[in-house]
């Protein structure tokens, strides 16, 4: 199985503050449902309280030590949660979907990543994306820029998968 990572980052790598993400943008949200629908999803404890509910679609593991909820599976690690996704019915892949702790977790274990680049560097954030490794790290596909026209912030779509001298 396809082990993913999905996120949206800025310049600066921030991806959050107060648990929340840091901006709003239609599009991205839309292309995160399209991408990880049908996959399973790996996320910790504090992504899903910020989310509130389990996404429908998917699976949704639930990475933490102590908790327990209707409609997702809780995994006490995330090799526990990657297990897990292996053992439900083939769909070629799951994602990682945040936060930080588990990202900097996932990223050596990761196949692939699925990034959609926020042009702005926000002040105040507390939580970050780690540094996408050129030497690791191939771009497979970068869509055009695009400007989000609630918020005025500028994106683009990305894929990165792992060079296979690096695997």
């Amino acid at each position: 199985m396809e082990k993913a990572i999905i996120a949206a980052i800025a310049d600066n790598l921030a991806i959050g503050k107060d648990n929340s993400l840091l901006w709003h943008i239609s599009d991205d949200l839309k292309y995160f449902k399209k991408t990880t629908s049908g996959h399973p999803v790996i996320m910790g404890r504090k992504t899903f309280e910020s989310i509130g509910r389990p996404l429908p679609g998917r699976l949704n593991i639930v990475v933490s030590r102590h908790f327990a909820k209707d409609g997702v599976i809780t995994a006490s690690s995330l090799q526990e949660a990657f297990e897990i996704a292996e053992k439900q019915e083939d769909t070629g892949k799951c994602f990682v979907m945040g936060g930080g702790e588990i990202y900097r977790q996932a990223i050596d274990a990761a196949d692939s990543l699925y990034i959609t680049h926020v042009q702005t560097s926000p002040d105040g954030a507390d939580t970050f994306f780690p540094a996408i490794d050129p030497e690791i790290w191939e771009t497979e596909s970068m869509s055009e820029t695009y400007s989000d026209p609630g918020s005025g912030l500028r994106y683009r779509f990305a894929v990165y998968r792992r060079k296979k001298d690096r695997m």
